[in-house]
């Protein structure tokens, strides 16, 4: 049976599912080139039909990650508040009936688009609860039987959190929080008052916690958010608003007891720095007091999370010290865009009823190219290139980076997910503490608070970071060992902990080379591992590749085995 999933929405993506295996999964803002990406993907589809050599009229069904008719109910309380409202309140429904206006009329037309974009099919068009798609997302690629799934995001269709208890084949919700009641609102609020984009930089507020105090927790306590034992909580939109905050706009006693909030460009002052750390506070106990409330309603040692707020990597690595679980996993593109994945295989298994088999061992779902196609590339620009061995490529690129030079890495398939994984990455020596400023601010642009992640040979993980398992994704924060903190310094955040990257010599075996050559050289089995990008989404073909290199001060760019050094 083959399942195309799509989600449409924020972070549009597509999925192809073939009896039971995920074999393509890709974001359509690789493509397009827009981060974020709203709309109907038909880059990714036409990727994922490409991928796996099938037409639509090959695909037995398709799967959509939204139900329309209950998400028109949030258009009509937004046209609502339209008509009812002061004419500040009215920037609150236009933003809603203006963003997801389009959206959701393309969500009834959706046979339509993909005929009119891949030809006539016999596929049957399913749509999926939101929240279900998220579970499912995480829940069916996992290695576990039996599992506790935990799904919280900004809102789907009205829920914003569910808790679910997953066996075999079966989900079974056991309660669910509603709108306008959103932690993931909350935090995204917060990242508007803070001068930043809402859901798109929480995680820039997230770094920047760490060099705050938690000075505004009691009044976020006190004005916002009520938290209760069994992990539910009420937002007060009297005191700051998720609609009024994607505007600029923010209530008067939201400034009278934050102070003024910051506009994007403005410097960043040790205030703005505690108001990122008292959210980051909340929201950890919020997120502590679900999971655990959720193990006493499972008793499982097993934890499924996804949305977006599962990105919230400091969160996450606090779970295993914090709640009885004791194996969490969370799939690479655990927001909207792994939807599409959930919805794919949400129908597979619902009409084949076979058992899951499948595991997500890798993220690597999305295109590569050939060397060829590499060389045409680099001949249309005009640069010149070394083609050697794997091993030459290894033990050259080990030597570069143990002596301080730049390195754009592209290799293989694209990532899933927005984490860049060793085949679109940026590369550095963890050593060299200057490197966390020399990238952040001649190279990446961009704030000088943002931390750089380690990847690390799996094997030797346990050497370095507190992680009790392995961390393949790059999604979960853990203390650094105490006596490997001066060892690396350009991967270590300011509070002693890191985002480590588990690379298996199975699962990316070039990339473990590299680094095991790295090891040769300088006794320290880590690298330093950014995205290979620049103000943009990851580059994902050899000509984003070679655009991002040439506007940077990068030393090196590989292109699968192809060396290019950068131009005078």
């Amino acid at each position: 049976m083959i399942v195309l999933g799509i989600n449409n929405m924020h972070d549009a993506s597509a999925a192809i599912v073939i009896d039971g295996k995920v074999i393509a999964a890709a974001e359509e803002e690789r493509f397009t080139r827009i981060k974020h990406q709203i709309g109907f993907p038909a880059n990714a589809v036409r990727y994922c039909l490409e991928e796996t050599g099938v037409t639509v009229s090959d695909v037995d069904a398709v799967g959509v990650s939204w139900k329309p008719w209950v998400l028109g109910t949030r258009l009509y309380n937004a046209f609502k508040t339209f008509l009812f409202s002061t004419s500040a309140f009215k920037a609150k429904a236009k933003r809603g009936i203006g963003q997801m206006g389009n959206e959701w009329r393309e969500l009834f037309t959706f046979r339509r688009l993909i005929e009119s974009h891949f030809g006539k099919g016999r596929f049957k068009l399913h749509y999926i609860d939101h929240h279900l798609s998220h579970a499912v997302s995480a829940y069916y690629v996992s290695p576990y039987k039996r599992s506790a799934i935990l799904t919280l995001d900004g809102a789907g269709e009205a829920n914003t959190s569910v808790f679910w208890n997953g066996e075999g084949n079966n989900i079974i919700q056991l309660k669910s929080i509603k709108l306008p009641h959103s932690i993931g609102q909350f935090y995204a609020s917060i990242t508007g008052f803070l001068g930043f984009k809402p859901q798109s930089d929480e995680y820039k507020v997230m770094g920047m916690a760490s060099y705050g105090e938690p000075e505004f927790v009691s009044v976020f306590k006190d004005k916002a958010v009520r938290i209760y034992d069994d992990g539910t909580f009420r937002l007060n939109s009297g005191f700051i608003d998720y609609h009024l905050a994607r505007q600029g706009l923010f209530l008067d006693e939201t400034i009278r007891v934050l102070g003024k909030n910051r506009l994007p460009g403005e410097e960043i002052t040790q205030r703005h720095m505690n108001i990122a750390r008292s959210i980051q506070v909340v929201t950890e106990e919020i997120i502590l007091r679900m999971v655990n409330y959720l193990h006493r309603r499972t008793n499982l040692d097993n934890l499924c999370m996804a949305g977006g707020v599962a990105f919230n990597c400091v969160a996450n690595g606090r779970l295993f010290d914090n709640t009885p679980f004791r194996n969490v996993f969370i799939q690479p593109a655990a927001g909207d865009a792994g939807t599409a994945i959930g919805a794919a295989l949400y129908i597979y298994h619902k009409y084949t009823r076979e058992p899951r088999s499948y595991q997500m061992k890798s993220a690597y779902l999305g295109p590569s190219y050939t060397n060829q196609k590499c060389m045409d590339v680099l001949h249309k620009f005009g640069l010149s290139y070394r083609e050697l061995t794997k091993e030459e490529l290894c033990s050259r690129i080990a030597k570069l980076l143990s002596e301080g030079k730049l390195v754009c890495w592209f290799q293989g398939r694209m990532e899933w997910g927005p984490r860049a994984l060793g085949n679109r990455s940026l590369l550095a020596d963890p050593r060299r503490s200057e490197m966390k400023d020399i990238i952040n601010l001649k190279v990446k642009q961009r704030e000088a608070f943002r931390p750089f992640a380690p990847s690390v040979l799996e094997e030797k993980s346990n050497d370095y970071f507190g992680n009790p398992i392995p961390s393949p994704f790059m999604l979960f924060a853990f203390k650094v060992n105490s006596e490997k903190l001066k060892e690396i310094p350009a991967v270590v955040h300011v509070d002693g902990t890191a985002r480590p990257q588990t690379v298996s010599k199975d699962v990316n075996p070039i990339y473990w080379s590299l680094i095991k050559e790295f090891e040769k050289l300088t006794n320290v089995p880590v690298l330093l591992n950014t995205s290979f990008n620049v103000q943009e989404p990851v580059v994902c073909t050899p000509e984003d590749a070679v655009k991002c290199f040439l506007r940077t001060k990068v030393d090196y760019l590989v292109l699968n085995n192809l060396l290019i050094q950068q131009l005078a």
